[in-house]
């Protein structure tokens, strides 16, 4: 694939030093120029990505996570190259002489976050007359499909959540104007544990909010919908539930919530509620409670 560097690459070369007049011309138009991306592995076995170079041409280095420009390290860089400029984000490259043919130059350096993979370890490889490699975008981390969804469910439940649950999951709910319950827990039999349990009411709303654990050694519990329970164990109503992440753990405490609409009047009944497993059959009953 060939591809033209991007504006802002192109903007960043005057800036950073100017190759020999011959050159610009076949810098800007060759079509031997190639602008690609590599992974950077996630094991230190794996293969280390190869980036070609060639004499007089600038490659345009792009990280998608902030790097440590005092970090960088490049093999050969005083006798093999005539720029190498880092910024936050880029590292600037152009080689004055051809790189060594039987081994590669290492390129390393260290993300700003020291998150792993800490650093970013590229092999500087010379270019062949059709492949020099101008823009390389270096990713750090791609995301699977299923890393994917799991993020997409998240966003999706804190986006549809009502604004009374969004209060109720942060921690900031008011007092004022609210009732506030602590209940009793009742014994349970499930893997997924109730280790606290708390109603807020309002004038037409009630939302309950649940604290969940997990023992060690079970497989993560991700929930599914919630069965509003009358006073005699019947299922009135299946209810959506949020929770502040799209699965518990072993070892994890998350906190659920399940909002309903409070009757048009009082009653003595008491609701209960029964947490259901999303594609699992492990549930979870809480504390019956008056709406």
């Amino acid at each position: 694939m060939t591809l033209a560097l991007p504006r802002r690459a192109l903007c960043l070369l005057p800036l950073l030093g100017a190759a020999p007049a011959a050159a610009q011309p076949r810098l800007l138009s060759g079509p031997e120029l190639k602008a690609r991306h590599v992974v950077l592995p996630d094991s230190a076995t794996a293969p280390v990505p190869t980036v070609r170079l060639a004499p007089d041409y600038h490659t345009v280095l792009e990280f998608d996570a902030s790097i440590d420009p005092d970090s960088l390290s490049v093999e050969g860089r005083e006798e093999r190259f005539a720029l190498v400029e880092p910024t936050t984000r880029l590292v600037v490259l152009r080689p004055a002489r051809p790189l060594p043919e039987d081994r590669p130059l290492l390129l390393k350096v260290g993300f700003a976050d020291g998150l792993p993979p800490s650093h970013a370890t590229l092999a500087l490889v010379p270019a062949t007359q059709q492949q020099v490699d101008v823009q390389v975008r270096v990713i750090r981390q791609p995301r699977s499909f299923s890393a994917l969804e799991s993020r997409l469910e998240e966003v999706l439940a804190r986006c549809e959540a009502g604004s009374f649950v969004k209060l109720a999951l942060s921690g900031e709910l008011m007092q004022e104007g609210v009732t506030w319950e602590r209940l009793e827990l009742v014994p349970s039999r499930s893997e997924v544990t109730v280790s606290t349990q708390d109603v807020y009411r309002t004038r037409a709303h009630t939302v309950v909010v649940a604290g969940l654990t997990l023992p060690p050694g079970v497989r993560p519990w991700a929930p599914g919908e919630a069965s509003l329970l009358d006073a005699k164990g019947r299922v009135v109503r299946r209810l959506p539930v949020w929770m502040d992440g799209t699965r518990l753990r072993p070892g994890e405490k998350r906190s659920l919530a399940v909002e309903v609409e409070r009757p048009s009047e009082d009653t003595d009944q008491r609701w209960g509620l029964e947490l259901r497993e999303r594609d699992g059959e492990r549930g979870v009953s809480l504390t019956p409670f008056n709406p």
